[in-house]
């Protein structure tokens, strides 16, 4: 297993048990807020309870979650991490109804860092349905943008048809430029094949391709068969010599 392959396999676990620890503190943090003791003195009031913190190791927990899972999710990130902690909290009231630790109706204080109001029940379900709801929308969105943006990667690179066998790549330049619709353009590729033979093919590109180093994608047996060469855009500029 390579480094990078072992760093992304330990970064995904520390997500799993990252994002269960999120569930399991929002859980507690609802599940537990009406049986809280509190001891009051002239100083103010206070209990040794967890679930009084919960919601900010709650918060802590969310915000470390986000930044590893950041990799992964990328634009999604911020709405399925919320929507994650919305439905632990939902969870957690519908687990202290059930246990008769509370009723829908019951009025009960909730403390996010700060006193965030006094509702019941009821009240406080419909708001964490709410946050969870919102935040799945803001988490398809960011989905659909980071999907969008890997087709366009796709396409840019090459990179289905450079795990083909029957293709290979070579160092290639662009000239020329012709308009073909919105940001796309036909031009000649110029390359040389693996026997050394140089090739000048017509393809379509986007206008992007113009002022960065290419390679050309072309098929071993008909290198100069435009349709079957390519040209790809490499995510990381190739090192120059020194």
């Amino acid at each position: 297993m390579s480094r990078r392959t072992c760093g992304l396999t330990l970064r995904g676990l520390a997500c799993a048990l990252l994002a269960w620890q999120v569930w399991l503190v929002w859980h507690l943090s609802t599940y537990g807020v009406a049986t809280v003791g509190w001891a009051c003195d002239s100083d103010g009031c206070g209990s040794d309870q967890l679930a009084v913190v919960a919601p900010e190791i709650g918060i802590a927990s969310a915000v470390l979650l986000g930044c590893l899972a950041a990799r992964f999710l990328h634009g999604a990130t911020a709405g399925a991490v919320i929507a994650l902690s919305a439905g632990g909290a939902a969870a957690g009231w519908y687990d202290a109804v059930a246990d008769g630790r509370v009723g829908y109706g019951t009025v009960t204080d909730f403390m996010l860092v700060v006193p965030a109001g006094r509702h019941t029940v009821s009240g406080w379900l419909a708001f964490s349905w709410s946050v969870a709801a919102f935040s799945w929308s803001v988490a398809a969105a960011g989905c659909f943008v980071a999907v969008w943006g890997g087709a366009v990667s796709l396409r840019r690179t090459a990179a289905l048809r450079r795990l083909r066998g029957d293709f290979t790549t070579a160092q290639a330049r662009l000239e020329g430029w012709r308009p073909v619709r919105g940001r796309r353009g036909e031009v000649t590729v110029v390359f040389h094949d693996t026997r050394g033979a140089r090739h000048s093919v017509p393809v379509v590109v986007d206008r992007a391709a113009l002022d960065r180093p290419v390679l050309a994608v072309y098929d071993r047996a008909r290198p100069a068969d435009p349709g079957r060469t390519r040209v790809a855009v490499p995510r990381r500029r190739p090192l120059r010599p020194s």
